[in-house]
């Protein structure tokens, strides 16, 4: 019983330090020189999901106080998109026409767009990034004029900025 014992605990141990081997290339004699494996990435993550993703986070709400000429308006993008993509940002009034309109419809309070390095106006605020991987703030004036101010009278004032972003490829 011993020696059955001994050739059975010999056995087992010879099969506990075999490894397997999952490679599919052999190296031997007959082939020598280095050998190489090719490593690549995917697209996808772990999870099947796309790898490539962006997000543009712009304020839900913006204040603009009674006779301000300037409003800093910002928002941001992060983006990492496939080689040659890009993002195409636009904003503008969701009625197509830049203006604030009172609770009743009557009165309307003419604004534009400038940029906030106090240069002219601004006729679209399309923007477009220049690389695939952007994480960076953008920033634009409202500008209402004291002559739009000084021709309505004071109450509240609303509207709405509507962004459109699109996936474009890049030059």
């Amino acid at each position: 019983m011993k020696k059955f014992f001994a050739i059975f605990l010999t056995v087992v141990m010879m099969f506990a330090v075999c490894v397997p081997a999952f490679a599919t290339k052999k190296i031997t004699d007959k082939a020598p020189g280095d050998q190489f494996t090719k490593l690549y990435t995917s697209t996808e993550k772990e999870n099947g999901e796309n790898g490539a993703y962006y997000t543009v986070t712009i304020p839900a709400e913006l204040m603009i106080y009674w006779s301000t000429e300037k409003t800093i308006f910002s928002y941001s993008i992060q983006s990492q998109l496939e080689t040659g993509k890009g993002l195409h940002i636009t904003a503008e009034s969701d009625t197509g026409v830049r203006e604030l309109v009172d609770a009743a419809g009557v009165n309307k309070l003419a604004y534009g767009f400038s940029g906030t390095d106090g240069g002219p106006a601004i006729d679209s605020l399309a923007y477009t990034t220049t690389t695939e991987v952007v994480n960076i703030n953008r920033a634009f004036n409202i500008v209402i004029g004291s002559d739009a101010w000084n021709a309505v009278p004071v109450n509240e004032y609303t509207g709405n900025l509507l962004f459109t972003v699109e996936v474009v490829d890049l030059p």
